[in-house]
């Protein structure tokens, strides 16, 4: 698999898992896994999309993709500080959860182990 079909496919991935969260496994589970998946599963997946739009879009620029921890963890950590600390002023009922921003990094992390396995 080329990189470019791996960010396409963990982009559709995400895709898919936020739908099927939001409208099936939420609704029907209860408990711990219930409220993971209401709190951070989102946002891991949200982190690995981020990390895979970021990079098809430096590839169709022609400019270097993205390879590690240096430029995934600062990327993720603006795009945390959007959603968790400026949201909160601009949209009513957004909240700051400090553990997303472990989730967007969990989910970071997810993308560079998978994207190390492809052949060069």
């Amino acid at each position: 698999m080329s990189r470019r079909r791996f960010d396409w496919a963990v982009l559709w991935a995400a895709g898919g898992f936020y739908l099927l969260n939001r409208l099936w496994l939420r609704p029907t589970l209860g408990g711990p896994a219930g409220w993971f998946l209401a709190c951070y599963a989102n946002d891991i997946f949200a982190g690995a999309a981020i990390v895979a739009w970021t990079d098809l879009l430096l590839r169709w620029g022609r400019l270097t993709p993205v390879r590690s921890w240096r430029q995934t963890l600062p990327l993720l950590l603006a795009c945390g500080f959007l959603w968790e600390a400026a949201a909160p002023l601009c949209r009513l009922g957004a909240v700051f959860d400090p553990w997303d921003f472990a989730a967007y990094q969990a989910g970071g992390a997810l993308w560079l182990a998978g994207q190390k396995r492809l052949p060069l």
